[in-house]
């Protein structure tokens, strides 16, 4: 029996899926089913039902699964300990991003967090925000950001970044450049939006919805799952669409779209750092909250210019 062993069991009870937890664990499903198979034989005892769809811990799987949970705490908190002595931040980090800070913010964050500690290895994940908020409930990944609050009561949310939605439109719509609309302007024309389940989505309809703009009063032509997706069909005269800054700045400044001005429409929102309450202690982890938090946003905007 080993420590790996048991952090697949607890992987695996958390995923109820050998391929989720080999996905989670940065394993092949074959390697997962060898773990347990080992931890089974060295207790000789069946600790996974794999009857059914989901794979659930038996009766003597769940006393093991107890052992593992104080086990992996406990190794946790002697890591934590020697690192505080040594002063050595290292470890490895599952992050996880929704498109805007995954795609935009978060590989210079993360470059410039490498240079000041190079023994972190990070792997980063992106997803729209409620996968990433379920990755981070679910315990896939060690910490999220996304651009939506999360209210469910087992999550910590902490603000750490400003991101502005804008309108764009392409080079050549009948709209001229500084122009102020109207958000009734807006229902009249074809509309491109992220898919459901996206921050940007969620911020724009709830914003639109104050104005008294429900969503159904949209002309929406097309759903797309990707900020650079919409980029390009807005480019490409399919629509105008709503994305943020961070992502439309290098398309603005190359002529491809145009941003237009939207009377009394707040699109600013924040961006939030989401972790479990129940996470362990990880000096690697701390140590890169901390970094997220501090980073300011003049250094950011010099490293995206």
């Amino acid at each position: 029996m080993n420590i790996n062993q048991l952090r697949t069991l607890k992987a695996l009870n958390q995923c109820k899926s050998f391929s989720l937890a080999a996905e989670k664990l940065y394993l092949t499903q074959p390697a997962v089913s060898f773990q347990i198979n080992s931890l089974e034989e060295h207790f000789g005892a069946r600790l996974v039902d794999r009857s059914g769809r989901r794979a659930e811990l038996t009766e003597e799987g769940q006393l093991v699964l107890k052992f593992a949970h104080e086990t992996l705490a406990g190794l946790a908190r002697t890591e934590y300990q020697v690192s505080e002595l040594t002063q050595k931040v290292r470890g490895r980090l599952l992050v996880g991003a929704s498109t805007i800070p995954g795609e935009y913010i978060l590989p210079h964050l993360i470059g410039a967090f490498r240079d000041e500690y190079p023994e972190v290895k990070i792997s980063l994940e992106i997803g729209d925000s409620e996968d990433i908020r379920k990755k981070v409930q679910d315990q896939r990944v060690d910490l999220g950001v996304v651009g939506v609050v999360c209210k469910q009561p087992q999550i910590l949310s902490e603000k750490v970044l400003e991101d502005e939605l804008i309108l764009i439109v392409p080079q050549n719509h009948r709209w001229p450049s500084g122009v102020t609309v109207t958000v009734q302007d807006l229902t009249e024309e074809d509309f491109i939006l992220r898919e459901k389940g996206s921050g940007t989505r969620q911020v724009l309809l709830e914003r639109l919805k104050e104005h008294g703009v429900e969503a159904d009063a949209l002309h929406v032509v097309m759903e797309l799952g990707s900020t650079e997706a919409i980029l390009t069909a807005v480019e490409a005269h399919l629509g105008i669409s709503v994305v943020s800054r961070w992502a439309a700045d290098k398309a603005l400044a190359l002529g491809q779209v145009r941003e237009i001005n939207v009377e009394g429409l707040d699109l600013k929102r924040d961006l939030f750092v989401i972790i479990h309450r129940q996470t362990l202690p990880n000096r690697a982890l701390e140590e890169f909250q901390n970094f997220i938090s501090n980073f300011r946003i003049n250094t950011l905007s010099q490293s995206l210019s």
